[in-house]
């Protein structure tokens, strides 16, 4: 099965309209919770999308995939939980007596209060299963208002990042402008993300940069 078979399979046609995923971005929507399903189930599509055929060969491994992720995040249970309110969708996918389409509300309560308690645990399934493969990185730079610090929110310098992670580290990328706010890049799986080193050269009249936070 080739990559674009993956891609255009009906039934990942059918799961990211429920999510309302949009198929032609070839990156993350920004306007998704950090945490949400969407934005995890997004993140795999991208993973397939910019990777060899071994790793999505099917639906099935597009499923373990996502699965280890929300593992990895401590996400599991409240995926699952989301997933829950998607009847047609999983309808769709799953035959009647499925688990996912059982009617007993208790049952289902329980079965996610057990899924909850493996947040309690460190899990690395997704780094260690795909240490190989490219993640697209979305990086946003929130400056300070300048009228709260009387500092610009622009610099005159030229502005780096550089990320590191369990599995490694991205070299020094230099901001293609400015006042670039946005970035994103290709590099290998990181794993969970430890350091995010941000800085300037300090050249111009009015280097100095307040930064408020950054999202990665």
């Amino acid at each position: 099965m080739s990559l674009h078979q993956v891609r255009s399979s009906p039934l990942l046609a059918m799961a990211t309209s429920a999510f309302n995923l949009a198929p032609s971005d070839n990156m993350m929507i920004t306007n998704q919770s950090n945490t949400s399903l969407a934005r995890d189930f997004h993140s795999i599509e991208l993973c397939f999308e910019h990777n060899p055929v071994s790793v999505s060969a099917s639906e099935i491994g597009f499923a373990r995939a996502f699965v280890r992720l929300a593992l990895e995040r401590r996400l599991l249970s409240r995926h699952l939980s989301e997933l829950f309110s998607h009847s047609n969708l999983l309808q769709a996918l799953y035959k009647r007596e499925a688990f996912l389409r059982t009617d007993d509300g208790d049952l289902r309560k329980q079965f996610l209060a057990h899924i909850e308690s493996l947040q309690l645990l460190d899990y690395k399934c997704f780094s260690n299963s795909y240490p190989d493969i490219d993640i697209i990185y979305h990086v946003i730079i929130v400056p300070t208002r300048a009228r709260a610090t009387g500092i610009s929110s622009t610099t005159t310098a030229n502005p780096y990042i550089a990320l590191a992670g369990i599995l490694g580290s991205t070299k020094v990328i230099p901001l293609s402008s400015k006042n670039t706010l946005e970035i994103k890049f290709k590099h290998k799986n990181l794993s969970q993300l430890t350091t995010l080193r941000i800085g300037h050269d300090n050249t111009g009249l009015t280097s100095r940069w307040n930064i408020d936070h950054v999202l990665v």
